[in-house]
């Protein structure tokens, strides 16, 4: 997979960026959550009409699951090797998504295996494919949602922050006036919740 990478100070955050961006499209938001972070951005590698996204769908919100399950391993493979490659340790890094990325992001986080614990999600949903009931207490989750965003529906949503809580991941949750775009409301929410946690210390 093409990605990006740059080495800082700060903290180290993973960028999966939402349909028809690319590695350098959430680079601007990881410098705003922290100017001196260490970045692994990815380009996801399915393409949709030219556009670059993490896993296949069928239509608006019709998802490939076969793709989601493949691309989530193929993702997680590649997380996982550079890790290494770079001396980062799994647990080090907080990731960023939005939308497309932010989707794929949630769903391996409760259906794989993972030290990849901490999470920004920017306007996710649930993509109605949960496989397993597995215990998510060493998750932290911070999520977005737009009430004016014509994509994601408050109820997908809601599925979504439902699923992580009763699987019983610490959740933080911001709800804007904004659409699916990124605003910076829930952007300087997000790098409070950032600054906050326990596990910065």
């Amino acid at each position: 997979m093409d990605y990006l990478f740059e080495e800082g100070t700060g903290r180290h955050l993973l960028l999966l960026h939402g349909t028809g961006g690319d590695e350098t499209s959430l680079v601007s938001v990881a410098r705003l959550l922290d100017k001196e972070a260490t970045i692994l951005s990815f380009r996801g590698a399915v393409q949709e009409q030219g556009m670059n996204r993490f896993f296949k769908r069928n239509g608006l919100n019709q998802f490939d699951y076969q793709s989601l399950d493949e691309e989530s391993d193929r993702l997680l493979a590649e997380i996982y090797r550079l890790s290494e490659e770079k001396g980062i340790d799994i647990a080090d890094w907080v990731i960023v998504g939005y939308s497309n990325g932010a989707n794929i992001a949630a769903y391996f986080m409760m259906e794989r295996e993972t030290r990849l614990d901490k999470a920004i999600l920017l306007h996710p949903m649930s993509l109605g494919h949960k496989k397993s009931a597995r215990v998510l207490a060493d998750k932290n989750i911070w999520l977005s949602f737009g009430e004016g965003d014509p994509i994601v529906e408050k109820a997908v949503f809601e599925e979504l922050v439902t699923n992580f809580r009763e699987q019983g991941a610490n959740v933080a949750v911001e709800v804007t006036e904004t659409g699916h775009q990124v605003a910076m409301p829930e952007l300087n929410s997000a790098k409070k919740w950032l600054e906050e946690q326990a596990w910065n210390l």
